[in-house]
Parts: C-alpha cells; structure tokens; sequence
C-alpha cells in the first residue's frame, strides 16, 4: 500500500472515529448545548480550511474569492433546504441533497468566474477573487428570502433607502 493511501485511511480513521465519539456522548448528554451549537460552525470553518489549503497549497494558486464560492454554495443548499422542507420531510436526506444542490450551485458560479479569471496570474488573480468575494458578500446581504403562512417571498432591499 502506498504511503499516501496509508495516510488517507488514517485520516478518514479518525475523523469517522470523532465523529462517533461525539454522536455517543451527544446521546448520552455529556456534551452541552454551547457545544453543540459550536460544532456546526466549526466543521464548516474545517470544510473552508480545506479548501484554501487544496486552492492554495496544492494548486498553488493565490485565491482570496474561496469564501465566496462557499457562501454561494451555503446560500443555495439553505433555499433548497427551506423550499423543499414539507415535500422531504426527512432531515438527513433533506441535508444531503442540500449539500449536493449548494456543491453543484457552487462549482457552477466557479466554472463561470473562473474561465475569464484563471488567465490571470499572482496579484491579479488574487484582486479579482476578492472582488468576486465581496460582491457576493452585498449580494446575500441584500436579499430577503422568507417563508410564511402566504408561501415563500424573494425581493431585494434597496440599501439606499435604508
């Protein structure tokens, strides 16, 4: 077996282990709601981590838009998570299909940024991902997404008038 293979299996070995470690303890309520609440926010900051480390350190390639490309994704799996809350009544798969749809939403906004971008290079390349960034940033800022007795209501505020 390879070294890296070896390596692998090690780190999904423990991630899966603290993972059950966890679930063990949250059922027999050894863990606090502070904690629990902590977790969540927690394992999206890991995700995020990961992924600067894959765009970074592995492609070498000097992003700062991955938050971006991230908010689109959370932004888009929780309007299909709210949507589709009385037709998949199931938690769980509602989640994962979720996670697929922002996935998907997110490398669809990456292919489309990143055909024009991906030709610049150092500085440049790192400019215009911030700038994508911060665009989305007053764009999810700006939208009201809500759902009441009369169904789901989309509109964007106008900050000027505000």
């Amino acid at each position: 077996m390879k070294e890296d293979t070896k390596n692998l299996l090690i780190t999904y070995g423990i991630v899966i282990g603290a993972y059950i470690i966890m679930e063990i303890m949250m059922a027999l309520g050894l863990v606090s709601y502070q904690i629990q609440g902590l977790l969540v926010p927690l394992c999206y900051y890991v995700v995020l981590a990961v992924s600067l480390n894959l765009t970074v350190g592995i492609l070498g390639e000097l992003s700062l838009g991955h938050a971006g490309f991230a908010c689109v994704g959370v932004f888009s799996g929780t309007v299909f998570s709210i949507c589709m809350q009385n037709v998949i009544t199931v938690g769980w798969l509602r989640l994962l299909i979720a996670m697929i749809v922002g996935a998907v939403c997110a490398g669809i906004v990456g292919i489309l940024i990143g055909l024009p971008v991906l030709r610049l290079k150092g500085d440049y390349l790192a400019i215009v991902t911030l700038a994508f960034c911060e665009i989305i940033k007053n764009v999810v800022n700006v939208i009201y997404f809500g759902k009441d007795s009369n169904g789901l209501h989309f509109s964007m505020t106008d900050t000027a008038s505000l």
